[in-house]
């Protein structure tokens, strides 16, 4: 067992307790939806086994005196019927609290989770393990108690691990942020937003193998094809004048497809997309094209492993290291809030999610969306289902509607889902 009373936050997690606001929770929910009502003492009995392999989970932050840091806690969760709007605050600086949470709604199972705790990948490892022991105590006459999960062999240790420090190249790194390739700012989308932080989530479900045959279409994959569509999308609602500017798509890039990890914990760095409307083209084929040249650029393992040294190398200096973080959290609020100029929107695509073939009957998709202060997009897949979420915090879903009706005009039936005004 994992045994560990505290432990330093990952490289990437040191970014989002000085940055975490009412309006930018750093929150993002998985879901499982089923073919049966969720029976919630069933699933609190899930949810304890899963924290067996998943021990840091109950991890807390504290304060220390140069970092903010996790250290372990004896609070027990409780399953819950859904009882607030998604991805509500998790994280408090004044309170001792878990950093997750598992709810239900009808035929749903969501897991939230704060992001300083875990990324997406290793999100969906826990949502995954709850959602196996469930549906195994839950069918237990049916399916055979020796069943095994793919992907779930793992030990506490491994699972736990901080990946950005075990593979950072110490000696190799380009002079932290001084060497990082400085962006224009990008195009910002501005609207009226909805209040109490409220987020209004909109879902596209997609044939994923519809989906797939229309990106090759174009020689390319889903996580071109979508980018570029939203770009497209975005730019209906800008002017002449705003053309001046970039819109440029932040995508996350899970970094266990180039380093060989098991944890569950943050390990993900980011890419920037952008495509200037006023002098590089307004067609879709056009914006297509650099995406896929701005992706093939980026993502060679060279690149990878260059950006994950500057990063850490970074935290590693001493300089910084001395620094209290009275003087540092600040900073990095401030980098934060730079780095979000940056970016219009947002494109994170977690991937095709696996179950055991025994457990298949039982689920009909996975669905994930995050917090947002821009429009954003999530999507996965499941069997034959794609799931594209949007989240924002605007009131206006013009970029959603256009986004799905040039789906559409792909010749895609898309079903809408939306707990905002309708399309």
């Amino acid at each position: 067992m994992y045994s560990a009373q505290w432990s330093r936050l990952d490289n990437a997690a040191k970014i989002f307790p000085p940055s975490t606001t009412k309006h930018d929770t750093k929150v993002f929910r998985f879901s499982c939806e089923l073919y049966e009502d969720v029976d919630a003492a069933v699933l609190g009995a899930a949810l304890d086994a899963g924290l067996e392999q998943f021990p840091f989970c109950r991890f807390i932050i504290r304060r220390g005196l140069f970092w903010y840091y996790f250290t372990k806690s004896g609070l027990t969760p409780q399953v819950r019927e859904e009882y607030k709007p998604p991805c509500a605050p998790l994280y408090d600086v004044n309170r001792k609290n878990l950093l997750f949470e598992v709810t239900f709604w009808r035929k749903r199972i969501n897991l939230e989770i704060y992001h300083a705790l875990s990324d997406g990948a290793g999100a969906l490892q826990f949502l995954r393990t709850i959602v196996y022991y469930y549906l195994r105590e839950k069918h237990r006459e049916r399916i055979d108690g020796t069943l095994h999960l793919d992907g779930n062999d793992a030990s506490d240790e491994q699972r736990s691990s901080d990946a950005f420090d075990a593979f950072y190249a110490k000696g190799k790194s380009s002079g932290g942020f001084t060497a990082m390739p400085r962006l224009r700012r990008a195009y910002r989308i501005r609207g009226e937003r909805f209040s109490e932080s409220r987020l209004g989530v909109i879902e596209g479900h997609v044939s994923t193998g519809a989906m797939l045959h229309k990106s090759r279409e174009y020689s390319a994959t889903i996580s071109e094809v979508l980018p570029a569509l939203l770009m497209r999308s975005i730019h209906e609602g800008m002017t002449i004048r705003d053309e001046e500017r970039p819109v440029t798509i932040s995508v996350p890039v899970d970094l266990r497809k180039y380093f060989t990890t098991q944890t569950a914990r943050n390990f993900f760095s980011v890419i920037h997309v952008s495509h200037n409307f006023s002098s590089q083209g307004k067609s879709f084929e056009a914006v297509l094209e650099q995406v896929k040249t701005s992706f093939k650029e980026q993502l060679t393992p060279e690149k990878i492993q260059e950006r994950l040294n500057r990063l850490v190398s970074l935290e590693h200096a001493l300089p910084i290291k001395m620094v209290p973080l009275l003087i540092k959290a600040p900073v990095l609020k401030r980098a934060a809030w730079k780095a979000g100029r940056e970016a219009s929107s947002s494109f994170s695509n977690i991937g095709k999610i696996a179950m055991p073939s025994a457990l298949l009957p039982y689920i009909r998709r996975f669905a994930v969306f995050s917090s947002a202060t821009y429009p954003k997009i999530c999507l996965c897949s499941f069997e034959d289902n794609l799931v594209i979420s949007f989240s924002s915090s605007f009131i206006s879903s013009d970029i959603q509607r256009v986004f799905f009706h040039a789906l559409s005009a792909f010749g895609l039936d898309i079903e809408i889902a939306a707990n905002t005004a309708g399309l």
